[in-house]
C-alpha cells in the first residue's frame, strides 16, 4: 500500500516537473540571455512562457477526464467563482500603497535603472500577480466545493 502511494507521489512529480524546471531554467538562463541580442531574448522567453502554458493546459486535460458530473460542476464553479475572487484580490493588493510601491520597487531593481524596461516588468509582475491569486482563488473555492460535498454525503 506505501508503495503504491509513493509510486503515485512520484509519477504525479514526474508529470508536474516540466512545469517547474522550465521556468527555474529560463530564470537560470538570465545572465547569459541578458547578453544575448533582444530578438533572442524575448523569443525564449515566449517560447518558455507558451510551453508552460500549453503543458499546463495538457495536464488540466488529463487530470479533467477522470472527473465524474458533479466534479466538473464543482471545477466550473471554482473557476468562475476563482477568477472573480482574484481579479478582487489583486485589485485590492495594489490599492495597499506599501504594497504596491513594494512592487514598482521590484520592478525598478529587476529593470537596472531603465524607465522603459521597469515599466513592462511592472506591467509582466500586474499580471502574473493577478493570474497568481486566481489560481489560489479557484483553489480556495474548489476545497470548499469539495467540503461541501462532504458534508452533503455525511
Amino acid at each position: 500500500m506505501a508503495t503504491l502511494n509513493i509510486r503515485k507521489i512520484g509519477r504525479c512529480a514526474l508529470w508536474i516537473s516540466p512545469v517547474i524546471i522550465v521556468p527555474v531554467a529560463f530564470f537560470a538562463a538570465a545572465p547569459w540571455l541578458a547578453q544575448q541580442p533582444d530578438a533572442l531574448t524575448l523569443s525564449v522567453a515566449a517560447a518558455a512562457a507558451l510551453f508552460v502554458m500549453a503543458y499546463s493546459q495538457f495536464l488540466a486535460a488529463r487530470v479533467n477526464r477522470r472527473l465524474d458530473e458533479v466534479q466538473i460542476a464543482g471545477q466550473r464553479i471554482a473557476n468562475t467563482r476563482g477568477m472573480t475572487i482574484g481579479s478582487v484580490a489583486a485589485v485590492i493588493v495594489m490599492m495597499i500603497p506599501s504594497l504596491m510601491n513594494g512592487l514598482a520597487g521590484l520592478a525598478m531593481r529587476l529593470a537596472s535603472g531603465s524607465p522603459e524596461e521597469a515599466v513592462k516588468l511592472g506591467i509582466t509582475i500586474g499580471f502574473m500577480l493577478v493570474v497568481v491569486l486566481q489560481v489560489v482563488g479557484a483553489g480556495a473555492v474548489s476545497l470548499w466545493w469539495s467540503k461541501q460535498l462532504k458534508k452533503s454525503a455525511d
